[in-house]
C-alpha cells in the first residue's frame, strides 16, 4: 500500500467539508496510480473494537468501531484497543505512509504508533481540535476563544460529566495538550489550508510556527455542465441559502433569527434554504421553531445536484468558530455568487471582497448584512464581479502532497520539540477516571 489516509468519519456515515475533501483526493490518487486506502473511526459503537472493511465508490475503506461510550470527550481521546488494532493494521499492510486527517474516534496517538513502527507520519489538521478539548475554538458561552491551551485557560470550558474529582479536570487537559504536541513534534510534515490557522495554533500551543506547512487543499468542481443560478430578479424574493453541515458552530441558529429579523423588516422580500443534516434531533428541533411561519426550506441531506436546483443567490455562512478554510466557499464561486461570512477565521480571509462581513454570533448585524441584499440590487453584481481565483484544481494539489509524501519518506526524522506521551501516564490518567466514576457508583461502605 503506498498511502494509508486516517480520518475520524467517511461517506456515506458522514459528508462533511473534511471526508469530502480526503474522498476527492483519494479517488484522484487512486486514479494516478498510487494504492490508496482510508481507514476512518465512526460514529456508532459496537461490543467490541471491530474493523468492517467494504468500499465507497471502489476505494477501499475500512471503518474502525470503538466499543466505548462518548467516545468524543477529550477525556477519552485515548484507546488502548484501537491503538493496538491499528498497529496491527500497519503491521499487515505495511503502507508507505500514513496521512493522518483526525484522530476523533480513534486515539490520539496515531503518528505515535506509527513512528514506533517505522512507517512515516504525515498530518493535515482540518480543524483546531490539537489546540482545543472541545474541538472548534469555541468556548461554552459561545465565544470564539484564541487562549493558550492549558487547564488555566481551558478548565472552565471543557465538556464534563460532572462527577470528575479535584485535579481531574486539570490532568486531562494537560494530557489532551501533550499528546497532540507529541503527534505534531513526531510527524514528518503538518500541513494548513492558510496561514491564520498556522499563527493561532503556534500560538496556543508552544508547536513552532515553522513545524506548519500551508498547503491550500485541492477543489474538485462541483457543477459541471450546469449553468450558474439566476440572478435576483426585480420583484422576486432573494434567496439566500446555507449549506454543509448544519452544526451550532456553523452560526445556523443565529442565521435564523437573523432571517426572522430580515422577515419582520422586509416581508416577503427574501427566503432562506438550510441545506446539509443537523447535528442532533435537539438543535433540529430548536431551528425548526426558530423557521416556523417564516419562509424556510429545511432540505436535509443534498448533493450538488441538489444544491443548483434550490437557485440561490447568495451564500451565507456566519461561522461562530474559527473556520480553517470551508470549501463551501469553492462551492460558492463556482456556483457564482458571493457570500455573507463571519468575521472568523479562515472565511472572511478567503471570500475577500466578494462577500459581506458581519459579526459572530451577532443576529443583527447579520440581518443587516441581508437586508443590504434586499434594499441594494445592484450590490450582488458588485460582490459577485470580486470572487477570488479559484482553489488550485486536485492534480495541482496532488502533485504537492507526493513532493510532501516524497520528503517525508527520504528525510531523517526531525529534531523532537516534544517527546511522546510514556504509556504510564495515560493508564494513570485512566485509573484516575475509572476511581471518579466508581464513587459515584459504590456504596460508602464499599463492596459486600
Amino acid at each position: 500500500m503506498d498511502v494509508l489516509h486516517v480520518i475520524h468519519q467517511f461517506p456515506p456515515e458522514s459528508r462533511g467539508g473534511s471526508e469530502s475533501y480526503l474522498f476527492d483526493l483519494a479517488q484522484r490518487q487512486r486514479a494516478r496510480g498510487l494504492d490508496v486506502q482510508v481507514l476512518t473511526g465512526s460514529k456508532v459503537w459496537r461490543e467490541q473494537v471491530t474493523l468492517a472493511s467494504g468500499s465507497v465508490d471502489g476505494l477501499p475503506v475500512h471503518r474502525l468501531h470503538r466499543d466505548d461510550l462518548f467516545f468524543d470527550h477529550h477525556a477519552k481521546m485515548w484507546h488502548p484497543g484501537v491503538e493496538q488494532r491499528f498497529r496491527e493494521l500497519l503491521r499487515q499492510w505495511r503502507p508507505a505512509l500514513v496521512h493522518v486527517h483526525h484522530w476523533v474516534r480513534l486515539t490520539c496517538n496515531l503518528v505515535d504508533v506509527c513512528w514506533q513502527e517505522q512507517v512515516p507520519a504525515v498530518v493535515t489538521l482540518h480543524d483546531y481540535y490539537t489546540s482545543c478539548p472541545r474541538a472548534f475554538r469555541r468556548r461554552a458561552d459561545a465565544d470564539a476563544c484564541r487562549r493558550v491551551l492549558s487547564a488555566a485557560s481551558c478548565g472552565s470550558c471543557v465538556p464534563r460529566h460532572g462527577y470528575e474529582q479535584p485535579g481531574e479536570i486539570d490532568a486531562g487537559i494537560e494530557l489532551f495538550r501533550d499528546h497532540y504536541r507529541a503527534e505534531l513534534s513526531l510527524a514528518r510534515a503538518v500541513i494548513v489550508a492558510v496561514g491564520s490557522t498556522a499563527a493561532l495554533l503556534a500560538d496556543t500551543t508552544g508547536v513552532p510556527r515553522d513545524r506548519y506547512e500551508v498547503l491550500p487543499l485541492g477543489y474538485k468542481p462541483r457543477f459541471h455542465g450546469m449553468p450558474p443560478p439566476p440572478a435576483p430578479v426585480a420583484g422576486e424574493p432573494v434567496r439566500f441559502a446555507f449549506w454543509g453541515g448544519v452544526g451550532r458552530h456553523k452560526g445556523v441558529d443565529v442565521l435564523l433569527r437573523a432571517f426572522g429579523r430580515l422577515h419582520g423588516a422586509r416581508p416577503g422580500r427574501a427566503e432562506l434554504h438550510v441545506l446539509g443534516a443537523v447535528e442532533s434531533e435537539p438543535f433540529d428541533r430548536e431551528l425548526r421553531a426558530l423557521a416556523n411561519g417564516l419562509p424556510v426550506t429545511f432540505h436535509g441531506a443534498f448533493d450538488p445536484r441538489q444544491l443548483h436546483a434550490a437557485r440561490p443567490h447568495v451564500g451565507v455562512f456566519p461561522s461562530t468558530c474559527i473556520e480553517t478554510f470551508g470549501l463551501v466557499l469553492d462551492e460558492c464561486f463556482e456556483l457564482g455568487l458571493p457570500c455573507v461570512t463571519s468575521d472568523l477565521g479562515a472565511l472572511p480571509e478567503r471570500a475577500g471582497g466578494a462577500g459581506l462581513r458581519t459579526r459572530a454570533g451577532d443576529e443583527q448585524d447579520l440581518a443587516l448584512a441581508l437586508q443590504r441584499f434586499v434594499d441594494e440590487p445592484a450590490l450582488w453584481g458588485q460582490l459577485r464581479a470580486q470572487r477570488p481565483a479559484t482553489s488550485p484544481d486536485l492534480d495541482t494539489h496532488a502533485d504537492a502532497l507526493v513532493a510532501i509524501y516524497d520528503r517525508a519518506r527520504s528525510m531523517p526524522p526531525r529534531d523532537w520539540f516534544a517527546g511522546p506521551v510514556p504509556p504510564e501516564r495515560r493508564v494513570w490518567f485512566l485509573l484516575k477516571q475509572r476511581e471518579s466514576a466508581m464513587s459515584r457508583l459504590v456504596r460508602p461502605e464499599g463492596p459486600q
